[in-house]
């Protein structure tokens, strides 16, 4: 026997041993996080004004009854928890996609004002034909969330290089809270209750139904898709423009595709949930702490955290205020305001 035939089989070997400490603690992550996930999808059925029994729960997805729980959980719980992962998942692959195509760690989609330019138009929809519901609301929130993104960029001087950090909040806010007045305006006018009020100022999945995933879900698998289909180009864009054009990256186009993937992302999740903040800037960073900053990796695992991160949101939210229920979007609201203060301390201060 040569020492070919013996020594053939350990490049095999020492290859997987490679992809294990390559991936191991991606896949390890992914397995918490999705069982985290799992878990609170479940917890989030269960609750409610009436308590219903995880094996009810159980009982109702895999062996559907007519018993009135049953039918709760089907029609009415279930769209809930699904829609709140959806949508959860959606902003943090948005937040990814943002921080990658603008090179600036506080980016993401309440920053830029995607989400209130995406909510203003929405409501301004919603205030001129109160029959508007479903697929026609995202063209519009798309409309609405490009024309703000583009405009916050614009404030920042993005055409003179990367966008300072601290130019990049403060032309966000300033763009924001403009559109957050003229929402509250039209709210007003169109004489809304409070429930409504709150559900498009801060978003929420309270009242989910199947026709709002049937909505968003084209745009979710869509986004996901495109996002990971991006994620080499955002590698080579991570380490420094002229370098990932030395690479061959055409920069531009990256950030179009970038741009349309993020505004589709974030014009799917308003339509139905309303401008929840906060998910896309804070989850991204916790994914890339724990493994890394390949896109590859961080793009799914964002899904996943965002996935988890919301659905635990809207089940806290069922406690800030029992027996009434608060959006979910103020609870993200008060974990990532701090977040946000935390990290922009923690950048360089530029001009």
């Amino acid at each position: 026997m040569t020492a070919a035939t013996i020594s053939g089989p350990a490049a095999p070997a020492g290859a997987d041993r490679s992809v294990r400490s390559r991936y191991g603690p991606a896949l390890l992550v992914g397995a918490v996080i999705t069982v985290l996930l799992v878990v609170g999808l479940l917890w989030s059925i269960t609750l409610g004004s009436v308590a219903i029994s995880v094996g009810t729960v159980v009982a109702a997805l895999f062996h559907p009854g007519t018993s009135m729980q049953e039918m709760v959980v089907r029609t009415i719980r279930l769209p809930r928890a699904l829609l709140s992962g959806v949508v959860g998942a959606n902003m943090g692959v948005s937040g990814v996609v943002m921080q990658g195509i603008t090179g600036n760690p506080l980016a993401a989609p309440e920053i830029l004002g995607v989400s209130a330019g995406a909510a203003v138009m929405v409501v301004g929809a919603l205030t001129f034909v109160p029959g508007l519901v479903g697929a026609p609301l995202v063209p519009l929130a798309f409309i609405g969330g490009a024309g703000a993104g583009l405009l916050v960029l614009a404030l920042a001087g993005a055409g003179r290089g990367r966008v300072g950090t601290v130019r990049l909040a403060l032309a966000g806010f300033t763009v924001a809270s403009l559109l957050l007045s003229a929402t509250q305006g039209l709210i007003i006018f169109n004489d809304n209750d409070t429930g409504n009020v709150f559900f498009w100022l801060v978003g929420g999945v309270n009242f989910a139904t199947w026709s709002d995933l049937v909505t968003v879900g084209p745009w979710a698998v869509a986004g996901l898709v495109g996002a990971l289909a991006l994620a080499r180009s955002l590698d080579m864009l991570a380490l420094g423009e002229d370098l990932a054009r030395g690479l061959g990256l055409r920069v531009q186009r990256t950030r179009l595709l970038g741009g349309a993937v993020i505004i589709g992302l974030v014009a799917g999740s308003v339509a139905v949930a309303g401008p929840i903040t906060f998910v896309g800037l804070v989850v991204p960073h916790i994914v890339r702490r724990l493994v890394g900053t390949a896109h590859a990796v961080v793009i799914p695992l964002s899904a996943l955290g965002g996935a988890t991160l919301l659905v635990y949101a809207d089940i806290a939210s069922r406690f800030v205020n029992p027996p009434y229920e608060v959006p979910a979007g103020v609870v993200t609201a008060l974990i990532g305001a701090p977040f946000f203060v935390a990290l922009a301390r923690r950048q360089r201060i530029s001009s």
